[in-house]
């Protein structure tokens, strides 16, 4: 089945991105670097550049532009479905929250996380499509965290990986309640059109849809 880039309501269809950092790396000590030359980066030769990189993780909601993130040192990146349980639960620091109808993906996620078919079988009327390009799985929105970094780590509770990791939820709250004036704050828009709401908050009963 393929699904037309086109949702009606907040939580109809997500995009997810995973993908290594192509400005950002980690010093020895956990600090967070800016690079303004893009890394020529990719799963099989980032070993190769003596850095410490970066990992992504993204959720984006396609209706509303809506999104959370997360970044991972790529030596120390949690299991996608640690992501995917923070990313639709509900937060303390972000409204954001929900299981989806449709999600979008790359192929190499189903590739690297094949147990990801197991939870489209056991949570009902819930599709995973592959994309058909790398705008379908939400790499604006990548790129809109990406070029937010070295605002937030410009800030000493930021500035370190654990501190980063510890404010996520605030941060994504933040970036997404920005209001340019030309647009509808994607967290507005989120609130405000009746999002499907289809929350597990229980991480082990999360963990069983995938088994």
């Amino acid at each position: 089945m393929q699904i037309s880039y086109k949702s009606d309501y907040p939580n109809q269809v997500h995009q997810l991105n995973l993908s290594i950092s192509q400005n950002h790396y980690l010093l020895k000590d956990g600090e967070i670097r800016h690079q303004q030359k893009k890394f020529d980066v990719n799963w099989k030769n980032y070993t190769n550049t003596g850095k410490r990189h970066l990992v992504n993780f993204l959720i984006r909601d396609h209706y509303s532009n809506c999104f959370y993130a997360e970044t991972h040192p790529i030596d120390a990146m949690p299991h996608l479905i640690d992501f995917l349980f923070n990313a639709w639960k509900e937060k303390e620091d972000f409204e954001f929250c929900g299981i989806p109808k449709n999600i979008i993906v790359g192929r190499h996620i189903i590739q690297e996380y094949p147990e990801f078919k197991i939870f489209e079988e056991n949570v009902t009327d819930f599709t995973i499509e592959l994309a058909n390009n790398g705008f379908a799985t939400g790499i604006r929105s990548v790129r809109d965290w990406e070029s937010n970094i070295p605002y937030f780590t410009f800030y000493e509770p930021y500035r370190h990986i654990v501190g980063f990791q510890t404010n996520t939820a605030k941060l994504c709250r933040e970036l997404n309640a920005r209001d340019n004036k030309k647009t509808e704050p994607n967290l507005k828009k989120w609130i405000e059109n009746e999002p499907l709401l289809r929350v597990t908050n229980d991480k082990n009963e999360f963990n069983k849809l995938f088994h």
